[in-house]
């Protein structure tokens, strides 16, 4: 399906108040609607409802996989399982840089940028004690690397507004062409030659206009039935197309191919 049409650098809308972890939105509760799709939870303009049904979102640009309810029942009931982070969450980006090391976690509180806000940023526990920001946890797995760059999985157990390109940043790992967080228009990691510049400049303005985040996975238990549910989702064609060709360009070093077994099966060749 096509993306969103990408906004220029420093133009992303202000931040909504909402996480995923206490279910959807913080607006007033929307009226009922007929045919059965939910309101509840969603946004409501001038009286008309904007998202029905919308149990959590995706960054501007990323993407990947969302779930909708169709009625209250199951509106609420998946809304409950991310508030109790009982679902199952899987993203996968481009990255400026590899991390070192390959795995681990990363906890560190999240909250509103003081000077921007469309920007958040990761603030000290202490801060989050006081009041300020939302404790927030990432797992991160190396999938695949070039010398300045790579595949990661990330793994969400919070749901906080930009969670994984502000724990990426806070690894010195910005996604490519995420502007907002350091991973555009020049490339973070590596030399900053001319013809790499020009390289990336490139890449930004015509094959990745958006940060490469990709909703790859999401589990949760069915709301009527109680079983459990996993979907999976291909990476979209430019963040595929953006790895080849920076694997193409001999300078970007050696690709090192799948570092876990499977995990090259779901689309990028």
């Amino acid at each position: 399906p096509p993306l969103p049409r990408p906004r220029p650098p420093g133009a992303e809308e202000e931040l909504e108040e909402e996480d995923d972890d206490e279910g959807h939105c913080g607006a007033a509760p929307a009226p009922p609607r007929r045919g059965g799709l939910s309101g509840v939870g969603s946004v409501v303009d001038h009286g008309r409802v904007v998202r029905p049904g919308i149990v959590h979102r995706l960054d501007r640009g990323t993407s990947g996989l969302l779930v909708v309810a169709k009625d209250d029942h199951a509106h609420q009931h998946l809304m409950r399982q991310f508030a109790e982070r009982r679902t199952r969450r899987r993203y996968v980006a481009l990255v400026h840089g590899c991390p070192d090391p390959p795995e681990g976690t990363v906890r560190a509180g999240i909250a509103r940028d003081r000077l921007d806000r469309t920007r958040m940023a990761v603030v000290s526990d202490a801060e989050v004690d006081g009041g300020r920001g939302k404790h927030a946890i990432t797992h991160y797995k190396l999938l695949r690397r070039l010398a300045h760059a790579s595949v990661v999985e990330f793994v969400l157990e919070t749901g906080r507004t930009h969670q994984v390109r502000v724990h990426a940043a806070h690894l010195g790992l910005p996604l490519l062409g995420d502007a907002t967080y350091g991973g555009a228009p020049l490339p973070a990691a590596g030399p900053r030659s001319a013809d790499r510049v020009e390289r990336f400049r490139t890449l930004f303005s015509r094959t990745l206009l958006r940060p490469a985040l990709h909703a790859r996975s999401l589990g949760f238990t069915h709301p009527y039935t109680g079983k459990p549910l996993d979907f999976s989702c291909r990476p979209h064609s430019d963040m595929v197309a953006a790895w080849a060709a920076l694997a193409a360009c001999a300078d970007e070093g050696k690709d090192s191919g799948w570092l876990c077994e499977g995990c090259g099966e779901d689309g990028w060749g």
